[in-house]
C-alpha cells in the first residue's frame, strides 16, 4: 500500500510543478507578445534570435524548471530546502533567458550559465525563503531566534554582520582581481550584502516586536 501511495504524490507534485513553471512560462510569454506587437522585431535580431524561438526557450525553461520543483518538492519542509527549490525552478528559465539574449555561437558558455546561477540565487532562493517563512510563521532554531530576536541576538548579529562585511570589503577586492565578474558579484552578495541585509531584517523585526509589547 505504501508504494502506490507514494508513486501517487509523486505524480502530484509533479503535476504541482509543471503547473507552476506553466504559469510562469505564460507570464513571460506575455511579456515578450507585447513586446513583439509594440516593439516589432528588432530586439529579436539584434539578438540573433526570433519571437518564436524566444517563446519556446521560456516555455522549456518554465516547464523544465517545473518539473525540477516537482521532483523535489519535498525538500519544501526546510527552509533551505525551500530556498533551493526556488534556485533550481528558475534557472532553467533564466538560462533560456541568456540563450535569447546570445549569439548561436556563444549560447551554452561559462559565463551564460554563471550568470543564470547568479540570478538563481538571488531571485529564486529569496523567493523560496519568502515562502517557507510565509508557511511556516512558528519554526525552531536559528530562524526562530533571528524572527524573535532580543536585544542580545540583535547585538550579535550586527557585530558579526559588521565583522563580515568589513574583512570582506577590505579583503576581496586583493583576491578578486582577476575573477569572472559573476562571481565577484556572487562573492559580494553572499559575504557583504546579504550579513548586512539580515541584521537590518532582524532589527526590524526587533523593533516591531517592541513596539507591540509597548501596545499591549
Amino acid at each position: 500500500m505504501k508504494t502506490p501511495r507514494a508513486l501517487q504524490r509523486f505524480r502530484s507534485n509533479i503535476l504541482a510543478g509543471m503547473g507552476l513553471g506553466f504559469v510562469v512560462a505564460a507570464g513571460f510569454t506575455i511579456w515578450v507578445t507585447f513586446l513583439r506587437l509594440t516593439v516589432g522585431t528588432r530586439p529579436f535580431e539584434h539578438l540573433d534570435t526570433t519571437y518564436s524561438a524566444t517563446v519556446a526557450l521560456y516555455w522549456a525553461g518554465g516547464l523544465v524548471g517545473g518539473l525540477l520543483v516537482g521532483m523535489l518538492l519535498p525538500l519544501r519542509r526546510w527552509p533551505w530546502g525551500a530556498a533551493l527549490l526556488g534556485m533550481v525552478g528558475v534557472f532553467p528559465l533564466y538560462f533560456g533567458v541568456e540563450l535569447t539574449n546570445s549569439t548561436v555561437a556563444s549560447a551554452f558558455t561559462l559565463d551564460n550559465l554563471a550568470t543564470s546561477a547568479f540570478l538563481a540565487f538571488l531571485v529564486g532562493g529569496s523567493a523560496g525563503m519568502w515562502v517557507w517563512l510565509d508557511e511556516n510563521p512558528h519554526s525552531g532554531g536559528v530562524l526562530e531566534t533571528l524572527r524573535h530576536p532580543t536585544r542580545s541576538t540583535l547585538a550579535k548579529m550586527w557585530a558579526f554582520a559588521l565583522v563580515v562585511a568589513g574583512v570582506s570589503y577590505l579583503v576581496l577586492p586583493r583576491w578578486t582581481g582577476s575573477w569572472p565578474p559573476v562571481l565577484v558579484l556572487f562573492t559580494a552578495f553572499v559575504l557583504f550584502i546579504i550579513p548586512l541585509g539580515v541584521a537590518v531584517l532582524v532589527t526590524l523585526a526587533w523593533v516591531r516586536q517592541s513596539g507591540t509589547r509597548l501596545g499591549s
